[in-house]
């Protein structure tokens, strides 16, 4: 934070105090590489960073990756006690012993280049080749296959403690619990992609700042895809003086698994993420739970029903002002701009749901019958390769699924 846009006192002691907690998340070769265990030895490591080590390796709760205790957008791989609450799915590419760099693979630069962006055509040609066919072209895959989300539901900053001293900017951040499901929104580029949405504040600001407009792309030539509502600033009496707020709007790409219905999405023009937490931070009040709504309409974006759904016992110094500024704050937590979900047509929608559900039977049936030659030992890999190609066309471009079906009942 610019030490002139604040208007709290902050020492050089208290400033190099907050750094050294934001700096917790820089890794060395060891965090990915270093892998001991009873059999190798306390110095094994490992050519290939397994993903456990890119969740922090169980040795903190404080540095890598999504999933993590201490991350934000919640979109874990690992999933189970490695997400955040514990419990949440694990991707499905984890029974497959995938590990992370799989399919994030490395820059010229070697692991300290490693590429945040992957695809899946690598290995889902098929389905990639009918997407890019479909009336689904410009949706990412992780907009249907991500359901669920984990990780911060609100953030405030305000007076507290750091490294035991008194700091005006404590991050306020464990409010942890499920979203569900992402809200979809449009990229830089026209591209639906699924969201992680949470409201944040931080107090004693000094100058008055003007709200925008819908949402700010952090990298406009979509270098990430995370974005932001600037509310502008509020204050109220007995407060930390102004509050700084803003909407959090960050893409996600984890958990994958079986996809999200049709109607999910197309049933309704208003998207709706109801989301429960539990506030369960060293500072401010003894632990206690509350949910919000993240709407997404033709009206725009809209945190709402932001509550306390237990009692919030104060610990000694705690405020309220300062770790739930929001009690306070009201209903903020909104900007303008489209957020609708084209509604498909249903006669349209109708037909293509009955086509699939035939394909699909019809499919599971030439399944059957191609696993029982494979059993014999026949050789049925041009087949096999066509019934993977129409079974991905079955799902992601339903308008070819009755020719496809027909070619490879006449193959067969």
């Amino acid at each position: 934070m610019i030490i002139e846009q604040i208007n709290q006192p902050l020492s050089n002691e208290q400033a190099i105090a907050k750094q050294k907690a934001c700096n917790i998340c820089h890794v060395g070769c060891l965090d990915c590489h270093y892998t001991p265990t009873r059999e190798r030895g306390a110095h094994a490591m490992s050519r290939v960073p397994p993903s456990a080590n890119c969740t922090g390796g169980g040795r903190s709760t404080f540095v890598c990756h999504a999933g993590t205790m201490e991350r934000r957008r919640g979109d874990s791989y690992l999933g189970r006690d490695f997400s955040e609450p514990a419990g949440l799915p694990e991707d499905v590419h984890v029974a497959k012993k995938l590990v992370c760099v799989d399919c994030h693979e490395t820059g010229p630069g070697g692991m300290g280049h490693v590429e945040r962006k992957a695809t899946c055509q690598d290995c889902h040609i098929e389905v990639e080749q009918a997407m890019a066919a479909s009336v689904h072209k410009n949706l990412a895959c992780a907009a249907c296959h991500v359901k669920i989300l984990g990780g911060y539901e609100m953030t405030s900053w305000g007076p507290g403690m750091i490294s035991s001293k008194p700091n005006p900017f404590k991050k306020y951040s464990l409010y942890y619990g499920p979203q569900e499901p992402p809200i979809l929104i449009k990229d830089q580029k026209g591209r639906w992609m699924p969201t992680k949405i949470w409201p944040n504040s931080v107090g004693g600001i000094k100058e008055t700042i003007a709200p925008t407009q819908g949402l700010t792309f952090r990298w406009p030539d979509g270098e990430t895809r995370d974005a932001y509502a600037r509310l502008g600033t509020f204050s109220f009496p007995g407060g930390n003086n102004n509050y700084l707020a803003w909407i959090q709007v960050e893409e996600v790409a984890h958990p994958l698994g079986k996809s999200r219905t049709c109607g999910s999405c197309h049933d309704a023009l208003v998207q709706i993420a109801n989301v429960k937490w539990r506030y369960f931070d060293s500072q401010g009040a003894e632990p206690f739970t509350g949910s919000q709504q993240v709407v997404a309409d033709k009206n725009g974006l809209w945190v709402k029903d932001i509550r306390a759904t237990s009692k919030i016992d104060l610990m000694e110094g705690g405020k309220t002002e300062n770790f739930a500024a929001w009690m306070h704050l009201g209903d903020i937590w909104k900007t303008t701009g489209d957020f609708s979900i084209p509604k498909s047509d249903p006669v349209k929608y109708r037909v293509l749901d009955k086509d699939t559900r035939y394909a699909l039977a019809r499919l599971d049936a030439i399944d059957n019958k191609l696993k029982a030659k494979e059993a014999k030992g026949e050789d049925v890999k041009k087949l096999r390769r066509r019934w993977k190609e129409t079974k991905a066309a079955a799902v992601h471009e339903p308008g070819a699924i009755k020719q496809m079906v027909g070619e490879l009942l006449t193959d067969r």
